[in-house]
């Protein structure tokens, strides 16, 4: 006895341990979303090149377009042009799309256009840099660059601490930084300014240009400074200092190559757009799945036909049901025909809704119940008597669909989804349950068996429910677990309590 608890109260706790553990990863990890109206933030982005194409000549245009930026996923990207071919090229850290016609005439438009999604990694898949190459200076430059150099080292500890001060003795505008920028302090003069002091200093570092996504319609590419530590790469706010990306930059393109350039047109003007688009969850999480080696996303629910995750998101609410009875049964101790029966009746309330569904089981069970009684008197044995009753049902399910008809009651016409058997065999027991203890208790198990039913439907129908355990299919795992639990139980109902009161009162 004591083995065979031990080997229960294991089995419960490893069910709930791998349904606790693969709903988590499903959820943290994979980013399946617990409903289905979830929506993650993502933009689309539009950037368009206008241009004049010259007449009898050869078009060729291109410019970069983002590739694996920090903090930033693409979900999706198009490429719209007419009559155009359209490749994609690596270019150093850069990716650049290249259009090009034998023939053009008048105004040509290209346009990218891609939807970005914030993502958690913030890692910059930039390489090593090569070797540094200093610029010659003049006598002023140079002494400028010394002076500058001597001030951030004494007041920082690393090559981070380095640049950041750089960046902030620039920007106080006095005789050097304005030797150094050429009295222009825009954030692309103060960037190329740092870079030339810090490459004096054997550091890396390459302007870099983005946008801000919180930006709608018309963007504007922003400069920022970019530093290799020896490590990898850190991002400097040319205005500030600061170290780091915001969250709502999106990097454009690496380097101080022009960002397109046309051949064989004139008069190039190239904006970018943004615009919210707030996405479904679960769209990219399924798209994901088909792209992933997750075999939890490729081999789910999810990737099946549309008509058949709509049966399996009825199949898995049974369980539900079943749970549910088995509370109303084992702890409140509500008599019903059966387990099974209360929930098949629910799934039929999914077309009929409740209050039909409720007064066509009353129905339908009334004059079963006196064809049944009629039976009786013909001394027929059970087989017969059970097919005569299932005749019986099926012809009052006929009459009741006909006149619901003609009285223009839609509802009544899904009489038919009802199981015609377990009608069929909840009349035969009730009167069995009649004729053994009495219309009383036959009673109070047809009620129990409706309450049940009731209660069962509303859990079943609950769509953010039906959807939870269709997304995490691991969940009924939990559910076993949690049956298998209560299945221990041997005390006392909730209905009993009353009973045994009044039979204690006797005793006193």
């Amino acid at each position: 006895m004591k083995n065979n608890t031990r080997h229960i109260y294991g089995l419960i706790l490893t069910l709930f341990f791998i349904g606790t553990s693969i709903f988590l990863y499903r959820h943290w990890v994979l980013d399946v979303p617990l409903t289905d109206t979830e929506t993650i933030n993502s933009w689309m982005v539009e950037s368009n090149l206008r241009f004049v194409a010259d007449n009898n000549t050869p078009v060729k245009a291109s410019f970069n377009i983002p590739y694996l930026p920090p903090h930033y996923a693409i979900l999706d990207e198009y490429f719209v042009s007419r009559n155009y071919g359209v490749t994609t090229n690596l270019n150093g850290d850069n990716r650049e799309t290249v259009w090009s016609i034998r023939r053009a005439h008048g105004p040509q438009s290209l346009y990218y256009r891609a939807i970005f999604r914030q993502a958690e990694s913030n890692d910059s898949l930039l390489r090593a840099p090569g070797a540094i190459k200093q610029q010659t200076l003049d006598e002023s430059q140079r002494s400028a660059v010394d002076t500058i150099s001597n001030q951030v080292r004494q007041s920082s500890a690393d090559i981070k601490t380095f640049a950041q001060s750089t960046i902030k003795e620039l920007n106080k505008h006095d005789g050097n930084a304005k030797l150094l920028t050429g009295n222009d302090f825009s954030d692309s003069r103060v960037i190329d300014a740092a870079i030339l002091i810090l490459n004096q200093s054997k550091i890396a570092a390459m302007p870099i240009k983005g946008l801000y996504l919180a930006q709608q319609n018309k963007a504007e590419l922003k400069d920022y400074l970019a530093v290799y530590n020896g490590k990898n790469w850190i991002y400097i706010n040319p205005r500030t200092g600061g170290a780091g990306l915001p969250k709502d930059f999106l990097i454009w393109q690496y380097g101080n190559e022009p960002v397109f350039h046309v051949d064989g047109g004139k008069h190039p003007l190239f904006t970018i757009t943004v615009s919210p688009t707030p996405i479904n969850a679960l769209s990219i999480a399924k798209s994901r799945g088909l792209q992933s080696d997750s075999q939890l996303l490729r081999f789910s629910l999810l990737q099946l036909p549309v008509n058949v995750q709509a049966i399996y998101k009825i199949l898995l609410t049974v369980p539900i049901g079943a749970f549910i009875i088995l509370i109303l049964r084992n702890f409140i101790g509500i008599k019903t025909f059966g387990t099974f029966m209360p929930v098949l009746i629910a799934l039929a309330f999914r077309e009929t809704h409740v209050i039909w569904g409720i007064c066509l089981f009353v129905t339908i069970v009334s004059f079963g119940l006196l064809a049944r009684f009629y039976l009786d008197q013909l001394r027929l044995l059970l087989v017969p008597r059970l097919a005569a009753i299932l005749t019986v049902v099926i012809l009052l399910m006929i009459l009741i669909s006909v006149v619901s008809q003609n009285l223009g009651l839609d509802a009544g016409l899904s009489v038919a989804l009802f199981p015609m058997v377990i009608l069929t065999m909840t009349i035969e027991r009730m009167c069995i349950t009649w004729d053994e203890r009495g219309a009383s208790e036959a009673i109070k198990s047809g009620v129990g068996s409706l309450f049940a039913a009731v209660i069962s439907y509303w859990a079943m129908s609950y769509e953010p429910l039906q959807y939870l355990i269709f997304a995490f299919p691991e969940l009924l795992l939990i559910l076993l677990a949690l049956i298998l639990w209560f299945g221990q139980y041997r005390g006392y109902r909730l209905f009993e309590l009353k009973r045994f009161k009044a039979f204690a009162r006797t005793i006193e």
